[in-house]
């Protein structure tokens, strides 16, 4: 399947010496740094961007693994690792394409990883497919209020409503996974360039059965 938003796109946006989207982690992840640090040792951060929330999981002692389909992203993500002394395993690759390894790792951390309402199934049937017994799926993006905040403040996301979450359309998605968390609202960002103003959220955690 080819990515809903192709790499030249990508290896535009990340090509600058700024972070486009800041080098501070996912609040989201911030606020279960504790509950991470105890229960994970390994991690998966699927387009992981230029590598905020990879280096941060990094940070709390997770063998940490980034996938992105952007040598750039990649690189800055190794730079801001080396930075903050900790190691990522980065893998350029097609998340479509890419071999998940089965039950691989003890969190799965989804940042505004927005797909087409075709692929975006498949891809978070893949999360749960790498995620082992007990391991928590992290899940954050722009609702679909999104749209009248982009318009007022350019505050970031997609441009089409279907590729935004929706909180039934996530809850769907993982209805066999427990969940543990589930927010949507407005938070001002300040993540960079481009997530930057109010904008309309929805955070959520789950947890894959243990048994």
């Amino acid at each position: 399947m080819k990515p809903p938003i192709p790499k030249e796109f990508w290896d535009d946006r990340f090509s600058g010496d700024e972070f486009a989207y800041g080098d501070r982690a996912s609040r989201l992840l911030m606020g279960w740094c504790d509950v991470v640090s105890s229960e994970a040792k390994t991690a998966l951060v699927p387009a992981c961007g230029e590598g905020r929330d990879a280096v941060y999981l990094a940070s709390l002692g997770l063998d940490v693994t980034a996938v992105d389909m952007s040598e750039l992203g990649l690189a800055k993500t190794e730079a801001l690792a080396k930075a903050r002394g900790v190691m990522v395993k980065t893998v350029q690759a097609n998340l479509f394409e890419w071999d998940w390894p089965d039950a691989g790792f003890d969190v799965v951390a989804s940042m505004f990883a927005h797909m087409p309402p075709d692929a975006r199934p498949k891809l978070h049937a893949l999360y749960k497919k790498t995620l082992k017994p007990g391991g928590l799926i992290f899940i954050e993006g722009f609702s679909p209020e999104q749209i009248a905040y982009q318009k007022r403040y350019n505050s970031g996301g997609p441009q089409e409503v279907d590729m935004l979450y929706a909180a039934g359309m996530i809850q769907g998605d993982f209805d066999d996974l427990e969940t543990l968390a589930f927010w949507t609202g407005v938070e001002t960002l300040n993540e960079g360039k481009y997530h930057t103003g109010p904008a309309a959220l929805l955070r959520a955690v789950f947890r894959k059965d243990g048994d």
